[in-house]
């Protein structure tokens, strides 16, 4: 306890810091919540981690000792010293389940629970071939440390406000959340509560909650997990510094503008009259209030004495984070569109800005993509795309990219516009979140789809949302070679009016892969930005993107959660899953070219898969993917738990 005592002293002064901010007074949140989620922080943050190392091979399984009571001891050689896992399950995909604590055991001593994540990893890192730089791993103790203190404040709060809506559930009657929200209990936009109440973060990544450089207030107060609304401020950038690019058959953008936004229109051009400056010279751009406050007014300086860059102090909308923390969205609306925004701050492990990439093929993928629905009437019964309408970034001559990165906007369509009555988005992150009662809001799910939860149940669950989200991708892939970065932050699964699974909702195309040859043979192409990103020559390139976020991050962890909570075999749905893959492959079979339906086959269904390595990236201090490969639960006889 003596070597983490300064960490938890810092996490008592976060606690009390969180403790007076309005959201926590506001849902009641206490101390006891604080020390109750602090286990269940401290679990998810060494699982995330422990599976990290194995998954990516810095920790070799085979030094996992069982000890026939269910714990797994494993070896350090040159301390001496030994950590015993007190609960430690593999699954498929190299999956660890981890339920019990981490203990470190020195000979004549008594045993000592791991607190920190920082300190598992400088107990493991002597085994880490080859040995990392001491400053390396200092940086990542530090994000790894930062990522559980955050996720202590969402697990408190994320009680709490389950606590408050089963009251409210309880008072109109309704069985469970998702009952209550189709009932339209929820404010009339519940998608937008969903993104915030399903915040958890990415399942397969150490640094999930990682936000260095925000202090706990500042956490709380912009984070989608905390109900945060934030006050989305217009700039005016004059246009000869900008670049505006459109969906192909968008309105003209100013008139799309005052349409969507009459009142902001209005004060915005008065702010901007005020100084003398003519409204029509300036284009609107949506501002962070973080980048607002602590990047534009030092990093534009000389673009705002120019007058190029203007800061009107106009409030353009109360904007709800969405999963995505930097794309905001108005809760209290149908129909005003999703906005990207940069915010240039270190989240997980990279900034979240908006380059000029982004903002210029935002709108030409989503022309692209609703050309070929377009021509495939059959595969918008399965899947849809949320078309990115219009993108605006700062284009200063010379061009300048990493600047340009940190002032831009990218409007998105709301996704309840492609509703029909009676249908409602669920944000595929939000059915891993636990309701008031401890469950997935999957099992909500199930039991409002299938008339029950049991095992019976959920496997009809499964191979249905396994039918409709394969249909779709799987044929804009194979026929047309498009891979969607389609993992549970990027998808919306419709429920239908009769309460199932319908079809799959894609948003976010800033890291969207399409093989060239295959989307050229049916006469269509595209106009890049980069010439070495989006449009690529290599299949492999883009098939591991669909593999990683589509058959690992989104139906495989989907899989593992189905196993785990309504403890069935693993095998049973990876069967299920790949019984699935194997005839839309069959359906597909004429509309692919021979060698490539072949191949891509082969590679699903038989060879292993890609795993993205996010320790050795981040050991790296690196931005581009670092790949291994791991076994293919899919293939037949893989034991997959």
């Amino acid at each position: 306890m003596t070597a983490a005592l300064p960490k938890l002293q810092q996490a008592f002064a976060r606690w009390g810091e969180a403790l007076e901010t309005p959201a926590f007074q506001k849902r009641q949140t206490s101390v006891t919540d604080l020390a109750h989620a602090v286990p269940l922080a401290r679990e998810r943050s060494f699982q995330r981690l422990i599976q990290a190392l194995f998954r990516e091979g810095l920790l070799d399984t085979a030094q996992l000792v069982p000890d026939g009571e269910g714990r797994r001891w494993l070896a350090l050689p040159q301390s001496g010293k030994m950590l015993r896992f007190d609960a430690l399950k593999p699954g498929a995909m190299r999956s660890w389940q981890s339920k019990g604590r981490v203990w470190l055991c020195t000979p004549g001593v008594e045993p000592r629970e791991m607190c920190y994540p920082s300190e598992l990893l400088a107990a493991l890192s002597e085994l880490f071939q080859p040995a990392p730089q001491a400053l390396d791993l200092l940086r990542l103790a530090e994000e790894l440390d930062d990522s559980l203190d955050n996720d202590v404040l969402c697990l408190a709060y994320h009680h709490s406000w389950n606590q408050a809506l089963e009251q409210d559930i309880a008072r109109e009657g309704a069985a469970g959340l998702l009952h209550w929200l189709r009932a339209g209990f929820g404010g009339v936009n519940p998608t937008a509560l969903l993104e915030q109440w399903g915040t958890l973060g990415h399942p397969w990544h150490p640094n999930h909650k990682t936000k260095l450089g925000l202090s706990p207030q500042e956490v709380i107060a912009l984070s989608p997990e905390f109900e945060s609304r934030l006050p989305v401020q217009l700039a005016a950038l004059h246009r000869r510094c900008a670049h505006l690019e459109s969906l192909e058959d968008a309105e003209d953008f100013a008139a799309w503008w005052q349409e969507v936004f009459p009142e902001a229109a209005r004060r915005f051009a008065q702010a901007l009259q005020a100084q003398g400056l003519d409204p029509a010279g300036y284009l609107p751009l949506p501002v962070h209030p973080w980048q607002l406050q602590q990047h534009l007014p030092q990093a534009f300086a000389a673009e705002i004495a120019s007058q190029d860059l203007v800061l009107t102090g106009v409030t353009a909308f109360t904007a709800a984070p969405t999963m995505s923390f930097r794309t905001v969205a108005h809760p209290d609306s149908r129909s005003a569109p999703m906005v990207k925004l940069p915010v240039s701050l270190r989240l997980t492990s990279v900034q979240r800005t908006v380059s000029p990439r982004s903002a210029r093929m935002g709108p030409r993928v989503s022309h692209l993509l609703r050309s070929i629905l377009k021509r495939e009437p059959q595969l918008g019964q399965v899947l849809a795309v949320l078309p990115e309408r219009y993108g605006v970034h700062y284009a200063p001559q010379p061009a300048d990219d990493e600047r340009s990165r940190h002032l831009a906007v990218l409007f998105r369509d709301n996704p309840l516009g492609t509703l029909a009555e009676g249908e409602m988005a669920i944000p595929v992150g939000s059915l891993f979140a636990p309701d008031g009662e401890g469950q997935p809001l999957l099992r909500q799910w199930v039991r409002l789809a299938e008339g029950a939860d049991d095992t019976v149940a959920m496997r009809r669950f499964f191979r249905r949302y396994c039918a409709r989200a394969l249909q779709g991708l799987l044929a804009m892939y194979l026929v047309y070679g498009v891979g969607f970065e389609a993992h549970q932050q990027n998808s919306f699964a419709i429920m239908g009016r009769d309460g199932r699974m319908d079809r799959l909702l894609i948003r976010d195309f800033g890291d969207i892969r399409i093989h060239r040859a295959t989307l050229q043979a049916h006469g269509l192409s595209l106009e890049l930005h980069d010439p070495e990103m989006t449009l690529v020559d290599d299949a492999a390139f883009v098939r591991d993107k669909l593999l990683h976020c589509v058959f690992m991050c989104h139906l495989g962890e989907l899989a593992l959660l189905c196993a785990r909570h309504w403890s069935v075999a693993e095998r049973l749905l990876w069967d299920d899953m790949a019984e699935r893959v194997a005839a839309e492959f069959d359906a597909l079979k004429d509309r692919v070219e021979p060698q490539r339906w072949q191949s891509e086959r082969q590679a699903l269904l038989e060879d292993d898969w890609p795993a993205k390595s996010f320790v050795r990236m981040r050991l790296a201090d690196s931005h581009a993917d670092v790949v291994g490969r791991l076994p293919n639960p899919l293939r037949p006889g893989h034991h997959a738990g």
